[in-house]
C-alpha cells in the first residue's frame, strides 16, 4: 500500500508539471517569498518567472506584472498556499534589448530578427523602443519600456515612415518625399489619390527603387494636398496651375505652350486653351482638374501672320503634291495667303477654290510663309 500510494503521488505530481508548464522552485523546503514577473494569467491560476525559476499561484494577476508573493511552498508539485501578494520591482537582473514594435498579426520588436512578445505594448506602431523583462519560452515580456521615436531612414527590413505626395496610383503606388521616388506596395483594396499628401508607416525594402511594405490600411494615412504652384515654375511632386494653350496632341498626352512635359489625363485639340490644374512628375504632367476655357474656333483669323498656335481661314488658289506624297496648298484671304504643309502621314487633301480652316503654327518653306499642322484633325472645310 505504501509503495502504491508513493507511485500515486509521483503521477499526480507529473500531471500537475504538463498540465502547469512550471518548474517549482522548493524541493520541499519552506520559502518566505518569490519575486517574479507574471508569465501568464488565467481567471483562477498565473504563473511568475524570474527568467530561471517558475511558479504557479492560485490567483489572477495581470500579465507583465511584477509580484513578491509569501507563502509556503510543497514538494512535488502541489499548491503553494499564498498568504501574501504585492506589486513590486524585480530583484533579479533584467535583459535589455532594442528595436521597432511591430502589432501585426501578434505583437512583436524587431531588431531586425522578429521577437514576439509575451503582451502587447501601449505604443505606435513602428516606433523604436527600448525594453527591459526577461524571455520565457519563446517569447520576452517587457516589465519596463521606454519610446524613442519613430525612424525615416530606410533600413532593409525595418519599420520606416515616410511622408510624401502620390504621383502614381494604380499598379503601382509612387510618393515622392522631395528628392526621392518611394514604391508603396499596398494591401488588396487600398488604392490612393495621384496629388494627395501621404504618410505611411511599413517595411524598408531596397529594391531597384526604395519600397515600402505596407500591413493595413491604418498604416496609410492622408496628411494634406500637394503645394500648388504655376505651372510653369512647379516642381516635382507639386500641382501646377495655369492657362495653357494645346499646340500638338498625340496618343502619349498634350503638348502645351505653358510647359515642356507632356500633359496626361485629358482631352482637347489643337489650338484650345485649357485651365489646367496637373501634378508634376518627372516625365509629364497628370491632369488633376482640365477644362477648356477658350475653344480655337474662337482663335482670330491669323492669315497675315501671329505668334503660337494660330488658325487660318481662307480659299485654296492651288495644289501641287510632289511623288513622295508631300503637298503644298495655297490658301490666301484678302492680301494675304500662307502656304499649307501637308504631310503625306496627314492623310489630307484639299481642293484649289475650296474655303478651309487649319490650325497649327507660323514657319518657312524655301524662305516662304507657311503653316505647319500636326493632325489631320486640324484642318478642315469651311469655317469650323
Amino acid at each position: 500500500m505504501v509503495i502504491l500510494r508513493r507511485l500515486q503521488i509521483v503521477l499526480l505530481a507529473l500531471l500537475m508539471v504538463s498540465f502547469a508548464g512550471l518548474y517549482i522552485v522548493s524541493s520541499g523546503s519552506q520559502q518566505d517569498s518569490f519575486v517574479g514577473v507574471c508569465v501568464y494569467s488565467s481567471s483562477s491560476f498565473s504563473v511568475l518567472s524570474n527568467g530561471s525559476a517558475d511558479i504557479g499561484i492560485p490567483e489572477k494577476l495581470e500579465l507583465g506584472g511584477v509580484y513578491r508573493v509569501h507563502g509556503r511552498f510543497y514538494r512535488n508539485g502541489e499548491r503553494m498556499k499564498v498568504t501574501v501578494i504585492e506589486r513590486t520591482s524585480p530583484d533579479f537582473p533584467l535583459k535589455e534589448i532594442e528595436g521597432y514594435y511591430w502589432p501585426s498579426r501578434g505583437c512583436y520588436l524587431l531588431s531586425p530578427e522578429r521577437i514576439r512578445l509575451g503582451y502587447c505594448l501601449n505604443a505606435p506602431k513602428g516606433s523604436r523602443v527600448l525594453l527591459r523583462g526577461i524571455f520565457h519560452g519563446s517569447k520576452f515580456y517587457p516589465v519596463h519600456y521606454t519610446l524613442e521615436g519613430f525612424s525615416m531612414e530606410f533600413k532593409d527590413g525595418l519599420p520606416v515612415v515616410v511622408e510624401g505626395v502620390v504621383l502614381y496610383s494604380g499598379d503601382r503606388t509612387v510618393i515622392w518625399n522631395g528628392s526621392t521616388e518611394i514604391v508603396l506596395y499596398l494591401p488588396y483594396g487600398v488604392h490612393l489619390k495621384p496629388g494627395e499628401r501621404m504618410r505611411v508607416i511599413g517595411i524598408a525594402r531596397r529594391y531597384s527603387k526604395p519600397s515600402v511594405i505596407v500591413d493595413s490600411e491604418g498604416d496609410v494615412k492622408v496628411v494634406g494636398k500637394a503645394k500648388v504652384a504655376p505651372i510653369q515654375s512647379a516642381e516635382i511632386g507639386e500641382i501646377g496651375v495655369g492657362n495653357c494653350t494645346v499646340i500638338s496632341k498625340s496618343r502619349s498626352g498634350l503638348r502645351m505652350d505653358c510647359s515642356d512635359k507632356l500633359l496626361r489625363g485629358a482631352d482637347a485639340r489643337v489650338g484650345d486653351e485649357l485651365g489646367v490644374e496637373a501634378l508634376v512628375r518627372k516625365g509629364s504632367l497628370l491632369c488633376i482638374s482640365c477644362k477648356v476655357i477658350r475653344s480655337r474656333e474662337e482663335l482670330p483669323n491669323s492669315i497675315c501672320g501671329g505668334n503660337g498656335v494660330v488658325r487660318i481661314h481662307g480659299r485654296v488658289e492651288w495644289v501641287k503634291v510632289y511623288k513622295n506624297g508631300f503637298g503644298l496648298a495655297n490658301v490666301s484671304n484678302g492680301e494675304c495667303w500662307v502656304l499649307l504643309k501637308l504631310r503625306k502621314a496627314l492623310n489630307v487633301s484639299v481642293t484649289p477654290d475650296e474655303s478651309i480652316t487649319a490650325y497649327g503654327e507660323f514657319t518657312t518653306y524655301r524662305g516662304l510663309p507657311a503653316l505647319e499642322i500636326r493632325s489631320g484633325e486640324d484642318v478642315c472645310s469651311g469655317k469650323c
